[in-house]
């Protein structure tokens, strides 16, 4: 059998859920089949696991999310060196600035076949029309340099044959997958051992969020929701689980309110399975999402989630029976909601239950990993 080599483009080295997506799929590759890469601006967390599992690992330093014509060229380059040195048989890429310069420098190094994934199209949330036209244009060049385009619902799939006129033959609608032996529900002396070591009480309500803090996740929405509701409630505490440019003025904003022994900022976790069974409630307020691999561990750890109901998230949480939906226009909702599952222990059980048995039932990774392997060999 002939084996395949294949990279996946990656932007940053960290292990957030889209590096994890990618991570889970290069990992669990049948090696007599493929030989995994992974391609990335520098190393770091995620290139650490990489490695651990034998999997390449390549560098483009120019790599940056901001648009940077310069860089933007510098990166093309690189990427385009990188796949006619390799000669790799597929290169599947991930977001959309990267997914974008990856996919022209792949199509134009004679790559034999192009994977894409969106996680999530950035232009339905553009801040003005320039702006999405400017996405617009980038995701169509992309598209068309796209053997395969794999969108995790099919509200993607309908914005990429509607507003991108792509053709139906090149997507495909598949899911995001959880490790179900890593992300699961956890026993109640787990939950407060794990409290101890995170220096939260054992039987406090705990409300966290796991994610990258910067404008898209919108931590700001829950960090106001926290600062009103410890106004009334002292024995709740608040996790935010990650790290970004915000971080710093989300600090500053706690540390000017005095509410250091309610609020925990964790930083970046590579042990969010540990985490998850820390929490009670798992709240995600994000702008946009394709289908946020956070809200599915979290379910995955029979959490009940509130969530903004925008595209990926409303795919995942149904409102009233896994979890609650609030508007992004509102965060007195989000407050509220929050505190209707503070004060309601019977529906945060029923609700993580529903939870849980759905991820069983639809988002195993095992089942992603072999639809997409047969999708690689076509």
């Amino acid at each position: 059998m002939n084996n395949k080599k294949i990279a996946h483009i990656q932007l940053l080295p960290l292990l957030t859920g889209v590096q994890r997506v990618s991570l889970d799929e290069l990992t669990r590759l049948n090696r007599d089949e493929f030989t995994p890469f992974m391609i990335c601006k520098q190393s770091g967390p995620m290139t650490e696991e990489c490695e651990k599992n034998g999997i390449h690992c390549l560098y483009s330093p120019t790599l940056v999310r901001e648009i940077s014509p310069i860089k933007d060229l510098k990166a093309f380059w690189d990427l385009y060196r990188l796949c006619k040195k390799y000669k790799f048989d597929i290169v599947h890429t991930h977001s959309s600035k990267t997914g974008v310069i990856g996919r022209l420098a792949a199509k134009l190094a004679g790559v034999p076949m192009i994977v894409h994934t969106v996680h999530g199209y950035a232009f339905p949330a553009a801040k003005n029309k320039l702006e999405k036209n400017i996405f617009l244009v980038m995701e169509w060049l992309g598209a068309k340099c796209s053997d395969l385009i794999i969108c995790l619902h099919n509200a993607d799939k309908k914005i990429a044959e509607d507003d991108l006129r792509v053709k139906s033959s090149k997507l495909a609608v598949l899911a995001n997958g959880v490790n179900l032996s890593k992300f699961n529900p956890p026993t109640q002396k787990l939950r407060q051992d794990i409290r101890n070591v995170l220096d939260l009480p054992r039987d406090a309500i705990v409300i966290g969020m796991v994610g990258r803090l910067w404008e898209q996740k919108n931590p700001k929405a829950l960090l106001t929701a926290a600062i009103e509701i410890l106004k009334k409630r002292s024995d709740i505490h608040f996790v935010f689980a990650g790290d970004g440019e915000l971080k710093g003025e989300l600090e500053d904003c706690v540390n000017y309110h005095g509410l250091n022994a309610n609020i925990h900022f964790l930083g970046w976790r590579n042990d969010t399975e540990y985490v998850l069974k820390a929490f009670d409630v798992f709240v995600l307020p994000s702008l946009w999402e394709g289908m946020p691999l956070a809200i599915l561990e979290a379910q995955a750890t029979a959490l009940p989630c509130i969530v903004s109901n925008i595209q990926g998230n409303n795919h995942l949480v149904y409102n009233n029976e896994n979890g609650y939906l609030f508007e992004l226009d509102n965060n007195m909702q989000l407050g509220s909601l929050i505190l209707d599952l503070i004060n309601n222990s019977q529906r945060r059980i029923e609700m993580g239950t529903c939870a849980f048995n759905k991820i069983k039932n639809d988002n195993n990774i095992e089942f992603r990993i072999l639809t997409l392997s047969q999708h690689y060999k076509k």
